[in-house]
Protein backbone atom coordinates (compact mmCIF):
# COMPACT_ATOMS: atom_id res chain seq x y z
CA UNK A 1 0.00 0.00 0.00
CA UNK A 2 2.91 2.18 0.84
CA UNK A 3 5.63 1.53 -1.82
CA UNK A 4 6.90 5.03 -1.88
CA UNK A 5 9.56 6.28 0.16
CA UNK A 6 9.04 8.17 3.67
CA UNK A 7 12.16 10.70 3.76
CA UNK A 8 11.58 12.43 7.46
CA UNK A 9 14.34 15.06 7.71
CA UNK A 10 14.82 17.20 11.21
CA UNK A 11 17.14 19.52 12.81
CA UNK A 12 16.09 17.81 16.73
CA UNK A 13 18.76 16.22 18.34
CA UNK A 14 18.62 12.23 18.67
CA UNK A 15 18.46 11.21 21.20
CA UNK A 16 18.42 14.11 23.31
CA UNK A 17 15.70 13.52 26.34
CA UNK A 18 13.26 15.71 25.29
CA UNK A 19 9.69 15.63 24.46
CA UNK A 20 10.16 16.65 20.90
CA UNK A 21 13.42 14.22 20.66
CA UNK A 22 11.27 11.67 21.87
CA UNK A 23 8.87 11.68 19.60
CA UNK A 24 11.17 11.96 15.92
CA UNK A 25 12.36 8.66 17.71
CA UNK A 26 9.33 6.95 18.59
CA UNK A 27 7.63 7.90 14.76
CA UNK A 28 11.27 7.04 13.15
CA UNK A 29 10.96 3.02 14.71
CA UNK A 30 7.09 2.85 14.01
CA UNK A 31 7.86 4.49 10.17
CA UNK A 32 10.56 2.01 9.82
CA UNK A 33 8.18 -0.80 11.14
CA UNK A 34 5.07 -0.46 8.82
CA UNK A 35 7.24 1.17 5.46
CA UNK A 36 10.68 -1.09 6.00
CA UNK A 37 13.50 -0.07 3.40
CA UNK A 38 10.64 2.56 2.28
CA UNK A 39 11.71 4.52 5.41
CA UNK A 40 14.72 7.01 6.33
CA UNK A 41 15.70 8.99 8.91
CA UNK A 42 18.12 12.01 8.42
CA UNK A 43 19.51 13.95 11.39
CA UNK A 44 22.12 15.35 12.68
CA UNK A 45 25.38 13.23 14.06
CA UNK A 46 26.51 14.07 17.42
CA UNK A 47 28.12 12.41 20.25
CA UNK A 48 25.51 10.06 21.65
CA UNK A 49 24.17 8.66 18.31
CA UNK A 50 27.48 8.51 16.04
CA UNK A 51 28.10 5.38 17.48
CA UNK A 52 24.32 4.54 17.92
CA UNK A 53 22.79 1.36 15.86
CA UNK A 54 19.03 1.87 15.01
CA UNK A 55 16.57 -1.01 13.05
CA UNK A 56 16.05 1.93 10.69
CA UNK A 57 17.58 3.81 7.85
CA UNK A 58 19.20 6.42 9.60
CA UNK A 59 21.93 9.13 7.70
CA UNK A 60 23.54 11.00 10.30
CA UNK A 61 24.62 14.91 9.00
CA UNK A 62 27.76 15.87 9.58
CA UNK A 63 26.31 18.95 11.39
CA UNK A 64 28.76 20.46 14.47
CA UNK A 65 26.91 21.35 17.53
CA UNK A 66 29.02 23.78 18.41
CA UNK A 67 27.27 26.33 15.97
CA UNK A 68 24.54 28.84 16.49
CA UNK A 69 20.74 26.71 15.73
CA UNK A 70 20.37 28.74 12.56
CA UNK A 71 23.42 27.90 10.92
CA UNK A 72 22.77 24.10 11.87
CA UNK A 73 19.02 24.36 10.65
CA UNK A 74 21.08 25.53 7.31
CA UNK A 75 23.43 22.85 6.89
CA UNK A 76 20.98 20.18 8.09
CA UNK A 77 18.99 21.41 4.79
CA UNK A 78 22.10 21.44 2.81
CA UNK A 79 23.89 18.19 4.01
CA UNK A 80 20.55 16.57 3.46
CA UNK A 81 19.87 17.81 -0.36
CA UNK A 82 23.59 16.35 -0.91
CA UNK A 83 22.54 13.15 1.37
CA UNK A 84 19.77 12.17 -1.07
CA UNK A 85 21.91 13.01 -4.09
CA UNK A 86 24.68 10.39 -2.85
CA UNK A 87 22.58 7.73 -1.99
CA UNK A 88 20.13 8.39 -5.01
CA UNK A 89 16.67 9.09 -3.34
CA UNK A 90 16.74 12.19 -5.15
CA UNK A 91 13.15 11.20 -6.47
CA UNK A 92 10.19 13.54 -6.81
CA UNK A 93 7.72 11.17 -6.21
CA UNK A 94 9.03 10.52 -2.37
CA UNK A 95 7.97 11.96 0.51
CA UNK A 96 9.72 14.48 2.97
CA UNK A 97 8.11 14.52 5.93
CA UNK A 98 9.40 17.50 8.82
CA UNK A 99 8.65 19.68 11.98
CA UNK A 100 10.46 22.20 10.36
CA UNK A 101 8.65 24.73 7.69
CA UNK A 102 12.12 25.33 6.08
CA UNK A 103 12.88 21.99 5.53
CA UNK A 104 9.40 21.55 3.91
CA UNK A 105 9.73 25.10 2.10
CA UNK A 106 12.95 23.81 0.75
CA UNK A 107 11.92 20.56 -1.25
CA UNK A 108 8.64 21.67 -1.92
CA UNK A 109 10.53 24.10 -4.43
CA UNK A 110 12.26 21.41 -5.40
CA UNK A 111 9.22 19.19 -6.84
CA UNK A 112 9.24 16.69 -4.03
CA UNK A 113 6.10 16.10 -2.07
CA UNK A 114 5.77 17.04 1.03
CA UNK A 115 4.47 16.77 4.62
CA UNK A 116 4.88 19.25 7.75
CA UNK A 117 3.70 18.43 11.49
CA UNK A 118 3.37 21.43 13.47
CA UNK A 119 3.05 21.45 16.98
CA UNK A 120 2.08 25.36 17.55
CA UNK A 121 1.49 28.82 16.02
CA UNK A 122 4.42 30.23 13.93
CA UNK A 123 6.21 32.89 15.91
CA UNK A 124 8.78 34.55 13.59
CA UNK A 125 7.60 36.45 10.38
CA UNK A 126 9.62 34.14 8.42
CA UNK A 127 7.88 30.66 9.25
CA UNK A 128 4.25 32.38 8.88
CA UNK A 129 5.99 33.57 5.60
CA UNK A 130 6.55 29.94 4.56
CA UNK A 131 3.57 28.78 5.73
CA UNK A 132 1.57 31.04 3.40
CA UNK A 133 2.65 30.22 0.52
CA UNK A 134 2.86 26.17 1.21
CA UNK A 135 -0.89 26.14 2.95
CA UNK A 136 -2.23 24.50 -0.47
CA UNK A 137 0.79 22.88 -2.01
CA UNK A 138 1.79 20.53 1.29
CA UNK A 139 -0.07 17.91 3.62
CA UNK A 140 -0.05 19.61 7.41
CA UNK A 141 -0.07 17.16 10.21
CA UNK A 142 -1.43 19.00 13.26
CA UNK A 143 -0.69 17.77 17.19
CA UNK A 144 -4.37 18.63 18.29
CA UNK A 145 -7.83 19.84 16.95
CA UNK A 146 -7.57 23.34 18.43
CA UNK A 147 -4.31 23.73 16.78
CA UNK A 148 -5.82 22.62 13.20
CA UNK A 149 -9.00 25.11 13.88
CA UNK A 150 -6.45 27.89 15.00
CA UNK A 151 -4.67 27.67 11.44
CA UNK A 152 -7.84 27.19 9.28
CA UNK A 153 -9.24 30.43 11.09
CA UNK A 154 -5.63 32.05 10.22
CA UNK A 155 -5.15 30.95 7.05
CA UNK A 156 -7.43 30.08 3.97
CA UNK A 157 -6.97 26.60 2.74
CA UNK A 158 -9.08 23.53 2.03
CA UNK A 159 -9.41 20.82 5.32
CA UNK A 160 -8.30 17.87 2.64
CA UNK A 161 -4.79 19.49 3.41
CA UNK A 162 -5.15 18.94 7.13
CA UNK A 163 -5.17 15.70 10.08
CA UNK A 164 -4.79 16.06 13.09
CA UNK A 165 -2.67 13.46 14.57
CA UNK A 166 -2.23 13.69 18.82
CA UNK A 167 1.10 12.59 20.31
CA UNK A 168 1.40 9.06 21.10
CA UNK A 169 2.28 6.18 23.39
CA UNK A 170 4.45 3.09 23.10
CA UNK A 171 1.57 1.07 25.23
CA UNK A 172 3.56 -2.03 25.59
CA UNK A 173 6.62 -0.73 27.80
CA UNK A 174 3.87 -0.71 30.33
CA UNK A 175 2.36 -3.72 29.74
CA UNK A 176 5.54 -5.55 30.59
CA UNK A 177 6.09 -4.34 34.02
CA UNK A 178 5.15 -7.18 36.24
CA UNK A 179 5.94 -5.98 39.35
CA UNK A 180 3.05 -4.21 41.75
CA UNK A 181 2.62 -0.82 42.90
CA UNK A 182 3.68 -1.89 46.22
CA UNK A 183 7.14 -3.40 44.79
CA UNK A 184 7.88 -0.73 42.43
CA UNK A 185 7.33 1.83 45.43
CA UNK A 186 9.53 0.45 47.39
CA UNK A 187 12.46 -0.17 44.75
CA UNK A 188 11.98 3.23 42.83
CA UNK A 189 10.78 5.50 45.48
CA UNK A 190 12.40 3.98 48.48
CA UNK A 191 8.99 4.26 49.99
CA UNK A 192 6.50 1.81 52.18
CA UNK A 193 3.29 0.50 50.88
CA UNK A 194 1.40 2.42 53.25
CA UNK A 195 2.86 5.71 51.64
CA UNK A 196 0.58 7.74 49.17
CA UNK A 197 2.45 9.19 46.54
CA UNK A 198 1.68 12.12 44.28
CA UNK A 199 3.45 11.99 41.17
CA UNK A 200 4.84 14.91 38.59
CA UNK A 201 6.76 13.50 35.85
CA UNK A 202 8.01 16.75 32.77
CA UNK A 203 10.11 19.28 32.47
CA UNK A 204 9.99 22.55 34.72
CA UNK A 205 9.16 24.80 32.27
CA UNK A 206 7.19 27.96 32.75
CA UNK A 207 3.60 27.35 32.99
CA UNK A 208 3.92 24.24 34.33
CA UNK A 209 3.99 25.03 37.76
CA UNK A 210 5.97 23.32 39.87
CA UNK A 211 5.86 25.96 42.56
CA UNK A 212 1.63 24.86 42.52
CA UNK A 213 2.83 21.23 43.85
CA UNK A 214 5.38 22.83 45.98
CA UNK A 215 2.56 25.14 47.33
CA UNK A 216 -0.16 21.67 47.37
CA UNK A 217 2.34 19.89 49.57
CA UNK A 218 3.32 22.43 51.77
CA UNK A 219 -0.58 21.88 52.80
CA UNK A 220 -0.55 17.65 52.77
CA UNK A 221 2.36 17.26 54.73
CA UNK A 222 1.12 12.96 55.45
CA UNK A 223 1.68 12.71 51.42
CA UNK A 224 4.57 12.31 49.70
CA UNK A 225 5.32 14.51 46.48
CA UNK A 226 7.70 13.02 43.82
CA UNK A 227 8.58 15.13 40.75
CA UNK A 228 10.43 13.36 38.41
CA UNK A 229 12.68 15.63 35.79
CA UNK A 230 14.50 19.28 35.99
CA UNK A 231 17.69 20.17 35.97
CA UNK A 232 20.54 20.07 38.10
CA UNK A 233 20.63 24.03 38.66
CA UNK A 234 16.54 23.48 38.93
CA UNK A 235 16.32 21.54 41.17
CA UNK A 236 19.01 22.69 43.79
CA UNK A 237 16.53 26.03 43.76
CA UNK A 238 13.66 24.57 44.10
CA UNK A 239 14.56 22.04 47.06
CA UNK A 240 15.51 25.12 49.66
CA UNK A 241 11.81 26.04 49.84
CA UNK A 242 10.15 22.35 49.28
CA UNK A 243 8.84 20.46 52.48
CA UNK A 244 10.02 17.74 53.67
CA UNK A 245 7.77 15.32 52.02
CA UNK A 246 9.17 16.53 48.55
CA UNK A 247 11.12 14.05 46.59
CA UNK A 248 13.39 15.08 43.86
CA UNK A 249 14.48 12.48 41.97
CA UNK A 250 15.55 14.14 38.63
CA UNK A 251 15.91 13.40 35.05
CA UNK A 252 15.11 9.41 34.46
CA UNK A 253 16.22 7.25 31.00
CA UNK A 254 12.87 7.01 29.34
CA UNK A 255 12.60 3.69 29.10
CA UNK A 256 13.24 3.57 32.72
CA UNK A 257 9.83 6.13 33.23
CA UNK A 258 6.80 3.62 33.11
CA UNK A 259 8.37 2.04 36.73
CA UNK A 260 8.27 5.08 38.26
CA UNK A 261 5.23 6.56 37.01
CA UNK A 262 3.52 2.77 37.79
CA UNK A 263 4.63 3.61 41.45
CA UNK A 264 2.49 6.40 42.06
CA UNK A 265 -1.17 6.51 43.53
CA UNK A 266 -1.52 10.31 41.49
CA UNK A 267 0.05 11.55 38.84
CA UNK A 268 -0.79 15.24 38.67
CA UNK A 269 -0.62 17.86 35.15
CA UNK A 270 -0.90 21.34 36.73
CA UNK A 271 -0.41 23.52 33.40
CA UNK A 272 -0.83 26.73 33.91
CA UNK A 273 -2.44 29.21 31.13
CA UNK A 274 0.87 30.68 31.09
CA UNK A 275 2.11 28.16 29.10
CA UNK A 276 3.38 29.02 26.02
CA UNK A 277 1.90 25.93 23.82
CA UNK A 278 -0.94 25.04 26.61
CA UNK A 279 -4.02 26.04 23.72
CA UNK A 280 -2.23 23.97 21.07
CA UNK A 281 -0.37 20.83 23.45
CA UNK A 282 -0.14 17.32 22.78
CA UNK A 283 2.15 16.42 25.99
CA UNK A 284 3.33 13.19 25.61
CA UNK A 285 3.02 12.93 29.56
CA UNK A 286 -0.75 12.96 29.34
CA UNK A 287 -0.58 9.33 26.91
CA UNK A 288 1.96 8.15 29.19
CA UNK A 289 -0.14 8.91 32.35
CA UNK A 290 -3.21 7.21 30.85
CA UNK A 291 -1.23 3.99 29.59
CA UNK A 292 -0.08 3.69 33.37
CA UNK A 293 -3.62 3.29 34.23
CA UNK A 294 -3.02 5.34 37.73
CA UNK A 295 -5.10 7.81 38.33
CA UNK A 296 -4.70 11.49 36.85
CA UNK A 297 -5.24 14.77 38.08
CA UNK A 298 -4.63 17.64 35.40
CA UNK A 299 -5.82 21.51 35.04
CA UNK A 300 -9.14 21.98 32.69
CA UNK A 301 -7.12 23.75 30.35
CA UNK A 302 -6.75 24.39 26.40
CA UNK A 303 -5.89 21.18 24.45
CA UNK A 304 -5.79 19.19 27.44
CA UNK A 305 -9.35 18.67 27.52
CA UNK A 306 -9.27 16.82 23.82
CA UNK A 307 -7.74 14.13 25.84
CA UNK A 308 -8.65 14.23 29.92
CA UNK A 309 -11.92 14.50 30.74
CA UNK A 310 -14.02 13.20 33.80
CA UNK A 311 -14.46 10.07 32.50
CA UNK A 312 -10.66 9.53 32.51
CA UNK A 313 -8.88 11.66 35.43
CA UNK A 314 -10.43 14.30 37.93
CA UNK A 315 -9.71 17.98 36.21
CA UNK A 316 -9.16 21.11 38.42
CA UNK A 317 -8.33 24.41 37.99
CA UNK A 318 -4.97 25.69 38.88
CA UNK A 319 -5.65 29.21 39.97
CA UNK A 320 -7.85 27.34 43.33
CA UNK A 321 -5.66 25.73 45.53
CA UNK A 322 -8.21 24.16 47.43
CA UNK A 323 -9.88 22.83 44.95
CA UNK A 324 -6.62 20.95 43.98
CA UNK A 325 -5.84 19.67 47.79
CA UNK A 326 -9.73 18.74 48.09
CA UNK A 327 -9.23 16.41 45.13
CA UNK A 328 -6.17 14.89 46.03
CA UNK A 329 -7.99 13.81 49.36
CA UNK A 330 -11.38 13.00 47.34
CA UNK A 331 -8.88 10.91 45.66
CA UNK A 332 -6.92 9.42 48.21
CA UNK A 333 -10.43 8.64 50.56
CA UNK A 334 -12.61 6.88 47.44
CA UNK A 335 -9.55 5.55 45.51
CA UNK A 336 -11.97 2.27 44.51
CA UNK A 337 -13.88 5.31 41.92
CA UNK A 338 -10.19 6.53 40.99
CA UNK A 339 -9.50 3.37 39.91
CA UNK A 340 -12.12 2.94 38.05
CA UNK A 341 -11.31 6.19 36.36
CA UNK A 342 -7.55 5.34 35.45
CA UNK A 343 -8.91 1.98 34.36
CA UNK A 344 -11.19 3.54 31.38
CA UNK A 345 -8.00 6.04 30.76
CA UNK A 346 -5.71 3.30 30.29
CA UNK A 347 -7.66 1.33 27.67
CA UNK A 348 -8.41 4.81 25.79
CA UNK A 349 -4.27 4.72 25.39
CA UNK A 350 -4.88 2.13 23.38
CA UNK A 351 -6.40 5.06 20.94
CA UNK A 352 -2.99 6.61 20.80
CA UNK A 353 -0.53 3.88 20.24
CA UNK A 354 2.42 5.49 18.36
CA UNK A 355 2.10 2.77 15.04
CA UNK A 356 -1.60 3.57 15.17
CA UNK A 357 -1.00 7.09 14.59
CA UNK A 358 2.11 6.86 11.74
CA UNK A 359 -0.67 4.55 10.37
CA UNK A 360 -3.10 7.45 10.12
CA UNK A 361 -0.63 9.83 8.63
CA UNK A 362 0.80 7.36 6.05
CA UNK A 363 -3.10 7.30 4.66
CA UNK A 364 -3.16 10.86 4.68
CA UNK A 365 0.18 11.30 2.57
CA UNK A 366 -0.28 8.26 0.51
CA UNK A 367 -4.52 9.02 -0.52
Amino acid sequence: MFERKLIYITNVKIPGGDAQSIQVEAMAKVFSKILGKNFILISPKHQLNKNLKKAFLWIKLPVPQFLPRMVRYFLTIIFSFFALIKYRWFKRNYFIYSRDIGIVFFYKILGFKTAYEIHKPFTTKLGHFLFKILKNKIKIIAISESLKKFLLSKHNFSQDFILVAHSGVFYENFLKIEENKEILKKRYLNLNKNDFVVLYSGSFQKGKSIDLILEVARNLKDIYFVILGGKKEEISQLKNKASNNVLFLGRKPYYQVPYYLKSADILILPFFKNLETINWCSPLKTFEYLASGVPILASSLGSLKEILNEKNSFLFNPENLKEIIEKIKFIRENYQLAKIKASFGERESLKFDWQKRAEKILKFLYN
